[in-house]
């Protein structure tokens, strides 16, 4: 792999070792498409690159700030990228900019003060977001106190922020998207509809970043899409699925949580379900359902050759939801468990993290989904706490109460009894088995009973 001049051997050497980084495995190309100069001086210039990696069959976008110093702070040592030369031939030091406080002062105001950066062929500006009830702002940042990485992420880089307003000190975080796509981010856009909408469900959403970008691949040469996402840091808070964990462990009921779970579910679809346009399922999105269902199954028997015995039960499921009842086809959650779902002090749920399946494309993520596939998610996800606690006494009670708690939470809240359309949820939940099976069998051998007893049990 050569390296671009531009950003010289020791960052294009550290891209390819980077977490976010995708194309492992493979020969990266990569080409710098541009670079927006945020700030410039004699001792610091912070610049973000939009470095394309044209390795694989399709190309990939990454976002990559850089903060250029003169000299190397003991401080920044840890990220470190290496030496490189500017664009006047001076040798600098590059640090990888969400752990610089160069780059993460700028982001935040950029975001708070709806700023905007022009670049040429690239910009970037702020977006605030504000609650339609009029209800005061709640992030009035005087000065940014701290700022740190969260550490253990696979695809972004989040950064926590410490920060002072009037009222005392908060914390807040922004995730900086690594892998750029055309289109609006659904993270960003749903949550942004729920919070201005009054929603308790979801943290409290601060703005965004949008960034547009030269794209010869499309009519108008250029993409546009987010480049950071900033709301409240909830410290303190919890995952379910670790609570979860800990309750089925020790036989703890925790039927009252799944309860509260699913209340909280039912409130993000209907406020979601007013946010953005519905639909009436017709026949052709049925025959695109039914079409990924057979394309997963035959991908799980694939994977799992077992699964072969249980084709035409499986179908039949299938059928059979084609032909029942369907709710109107809305914006979901698109990839909801309980690790998604964060307990938060003060007694309620929050839930996180509306990027959507990961193996679905950014388009197909954004249109109009099935409610169940949620509710199926979080049906999987109280069977996996079981399967990861197997020899725990009752445990297939527990789950079995926790199931049942959760979509009378659910029915309750959104006024539609769920057990009356148990031959789609049914549907969803072994498609979500099906894609569970094939994961399992590529990267956690020892896991693949999980999916495989529920398949077995559903078909």
């Amino acid at each position: 792999m050569g390296a671009h001049p531009e950003l010289g051997e020791a960052v294009s050497d550290w891209i390819v070792r980077q977490r976010w980084f995708a194309g492992k495995g493979g020969v990266p190309r990569l080409r710098l498409l541009a670079s927006l100069e945020w700030s410039a001086d004699d001792a610091c210039r912070v610049v973000t690159h939009f470095v394309l990696d044209e390795g694989g069959q399709r190309g990939v976008l990454y976002q990559v700030p850089i903060v250029y110093r003169a000299t190397a702070p003991d401080s920044l040592a840890a990220s470190h990228i290496g030496s490189t030369t500017d664009p006047s031939g001076s040798r600098v030091h590059a640090y990888d900019g969400p752990h610089d406080p160069a780059f993460t002062e700028l982001l935040l105001r950029l975001v708070l003060d709806e700023g905007r950066i022009e670049g040429e062929p690239v910009s970037a500006r702020g977006v605030r977001v504000h609650r339609r009830d009029g209800a005061p702002d709640e992030h009035r940042m005087s000065r940014m106190l701290d700022s740190r990485v969260l550490a253990g992420e696979q695809s972004n880089t989040s950064i926590v922020y410490l920060v002072a307003d009037d009222v005392g000190e908060r914390q807040l975080i922004c995730k900086v998207f690594r892998s750029l796509h055309h289109g609006e981010n659904p993270d960003v856009v749903l949550q942004s509809a729920l919070y201005a909408a009054g929603s308790a469900s979801v943290p409290a959403v601060v703005g965004s970043v949008v960034g547009e970008w030269p794209d010869t691949g499309r009519a108008s040469g250029r993409a546009q899409g987010h480049l950071a996402f900033a709301q409240e840091f909830l410290a303190g808070a919890m995952d379910a699925w670790q609570l979860a964990l800990d309750a089925a462990a020790s036989g703890t009921d925790f039927t009252a949580s799944a309860r509260q779970m699913g209340s909280a579910i039912a409130e993000v679809h209907t406020v979601l379900a007013s946010a953005f346009p519905t639909k009436e399922p017709s026949r052709d999105d049925l025959a695109v359902f039914a079409a990924l269902w057979q394309e997963r199954l035959e991908a799980a028997i694939g994977e799992v050759p077992e699964l072969q015995a249980l084709r035409r039960s499986i179908e039949a499921t299938y059928a059979r939801a084609v032909a029942a009842s369907w709710p109107r086809l809305q914006r979901i959650h698109g990839d909801l468990h309980l690790g998604q779902i964060l307990a938060v002090p003060g007694d309620r749920w929050a839930i996180i993290d509306f990027e959507g399946e990961p193996m679905r494309t950014l388009e197909t993520r954004s249109v109009p989904d099935a409610p169940l596939r949620d509710v199926a998610g979080m049906m999987r996800s109280f069977d996996y706490v079981a399967g990861a606690n197997e020899s725990t006494p009752g445990v297939r009670d527990w789950t079995s109460n926790c199931r049942s708690a959760f979509l009378d939470g659910y029915s309750e809240r959104s006024g539609h009894d769920l057990r009356r359309d148990a031959a789609l949820l049914d549907a969803f939940e072994l498609d979500k088995a099906l894609y569970e099976a094939v994961y399992e069998a590529r990267n956690r051998p020892t896991w693949l009973p999980i999916p495989v007893a529920a398949i077995r049990r559903l078909a």
